[in-house]
């Protein structure tokens, strides 16, 4: 079996991990890699030593001189649509990392461009694929919990400190916190409910991170770096020491002075067709990482966490509630579900698959976190149907 030729567009955190992972496969061949700061995608070549791998830091470039069958984008979250379109008009298969886009414009055009194409892209909403998540979609479907009735997820997640100094922290960017963290989350609301969401109240309040009198821009000139819980590490990681060298912001911004318009905790109420009622929690102050379900219906009620390798089945008599087992490795990362996602994504290239989420799945939580992000500004509920196809 020929090896699946892939080209890598964004060569930041997440693009890092995913080339490391990647060129670890034999099935596939990294034929590229592109980021607008060449070093990255040189120093990620070199080490993992793609010496065959082209380097360029514009997509149409790629394009126009590399052979390949899929383009993976992994830029910064307001940048996936400028990659996507023309990588569907060249006819490459398309992994596109959640969220599918930050806007509603940027949203339709890659839904119509991957339609044009004849469905192409694949949405990397992992989370659709960690054991734990597939198998309460399982449970669900199975009928076993009845009427759905409430929808409850919660997350809390220590490395979200970071946010307040990577460029997450700017709605330009990552649309804030509601699509950047929680898009992932308003995926699985919608996956498990299996109905449009009617209406959205979110109330988000930033607290924690606010700006601290006597507290230095960075942290290496701070008074308070060597009691402070959430000072930068003193050196940088390569890749970030290269955004620095090429103009980019200190790896050490402090979390509290640095300016952002996003919240560090909040939570978001949906409201489904079917009177199916759901909520979600978001707190990256928390000194521990979770994510946390539980689905009730009219029959029963699942629960489990990400962290868990159980979901417990609560009957409405006690006496015939049930553990269910999930085989799960949780060393890997996303709980369990980063191998599988790719490995999901090279069969759908190779036609012996199909995606767990494609553009027009992954809309609804990009709609999801515009309508949160607007109730928790106004303090109002807001209706879906200004967010429809």
């Amino acid at each position: 079996m020929s090896k699946v030729k892939v080209a890598i567009v964004g060569i930041g955190g997440r693009g890092s991990w995913l080339v490391g992972a990647v060129a670890k496969r034999a099935d596939v061949e990294i034929v590229a890699l592109c980021d607008r700061i060449v070093k990255r995608a040189e120093y990620m070549a070199q080490k993992c030593q793609l010496a065959s791998a082209r380097i360029f830091t514009d997509i149409h470039d790629l394009l126009a001189s590399v052979d390949c069958d899929a383009v993976m984008v992994t830029t910064s979250d307001a940048h996936h649509c400028e990659v996507v379109l023309p990588a569907l008009k060249a006819g490459k298969f398309v992994f596109c990392e959640k969220p599918l886009e930050i806007s509603l414009k940027a949203c339709r055009d890659i839904i119509a461009a991957d339609r044009k194409a004849g469905g192409k892209t694949f949405v990397g909403f992992n989370l659709r694929y960690a054991p734990v998540y597939a198998k309460v979609k399982e449970v669900i479907d199975s009928g076993r919990l009845g009427k759905l009735l409430t929808i409850q997820a919660d997350e809390f997640y220590d490395g979200g400190r970071t946010y307040f100094r990577r460029w997450n922290r700017f709605r330009s960017e990552g649309g804030g916190l509601w699509i950047t963290k929680a898009s992932h989350d308003f995926d699985l609301l919608a996956w498990f409910a299996g109905a449009k969401p009617v209406e959205v109240y979110a109330a988000a309040e930033k607290t924690y991170y606010v700006p601290r009198p006597g507290a230095a821009m960075q942290c290496r000139d701070c008074q308070f770096e060597a009691t402070c819980p959430d000072r930068a590490p003193r050196e940088a990681a390569p890749l970030v020491k290269i955004r620095e060298e090429a103009g980019g912001e200190p790896h050490d911004l402090c979390l509290f002075n640095a300016p952002s318009d996003t919240f560090d905790h909040g939570i978001a109420t949906v409201t489904f067709e079917g009177d199916i009622l759901a909520t979600y929690t978001c707190n990256v102050v928390a000194g521990f990482s979770d994510r946390r379900i539980r689905v009730a219906g009219t029959k029963a009620a699942v629960e489990g966490s990400l962290s868990g390798k159980t979901l417990t089945l609560r009957q409405r008599d006690p006496s015939a509630s049930t553990e269910i087992p999930i085989d799960v490795d949780l060393a890997i990362s996303h709980g369990g579900a980063d191998g599988d996602v790719q490995d999901s994504f090279f069969r759908f290239v190779r036609g012996a698959g199909e995606p767990k989420c494609r553009p027009q799945d992954a809309f609804t939580p990009v709609c999801l976190g515009l309508a949160a992000t607007l109730s928790g500004d106004t303090h109002r509920a807001v209706s879906m149907a200004r967010y429809r196809l």
